[in-house]
């Protein structure tokens, strides 16, 4: 007689395994570990943190999470581009500027307000500031 039978083994990973996936799937069941951007900025005050926008001038953060980017009159599409940049709105300055130049809207920008969602990449910016909507 065997001491260990490799079957058995197995057969007790397999069940291990199979009460585990079940018990993880039981627990996790309607867990929403999302937050919304509001909670998440309440918290973040709370614990003493600063949003960099909150009392900004070109850039202010709304209550809804959503940044508030302010276009001067006069201003060039590549200062533009480049506040966008380094205020981590766009991925690249010269992405952006390449959307601007290659659509022919380096004289269709408004100037104004607008607002900017974290789902808005450099095309959806240009389409606001031009007001392509």
């Amino acid at each position: 007689m065997k001491l260990i039978d490799g079957k058995s083994v197995l057969l007790g990973m397999g069940l291990g395994i199979i009460i585990t996936a079940m018990i993880g799937f039981i627990f996790f069941l309607g867990y929403t570990p999302q937050l919304k951007d509001t909670e998440i900025i309440d918290r973040a005050r709370n614990l003493g943190m600063i949003d960099p926008y909150e009392n900004g001038t070109d850039i202010k953060r709304n209550r809804d999470g959503t940044l508030l980017f302010t276009v001067y009159q006069d201003e060039d599409f590549t200062d533009i581009s480049k506040r966008l940049y380094e205020a981590g709105l766009i991925d690249s300055s010269i992405e952006f500027e390449l959307i601007i130049k290659k659509q022919g809207l380096e004289n269709s920008i408004k100037p104004g307000q607008y607002t900017i969602t974290s789902e808005d990449d450099a095309k959806s910016i240009v389409r606001k500031i031009t007001e392509q909507q």
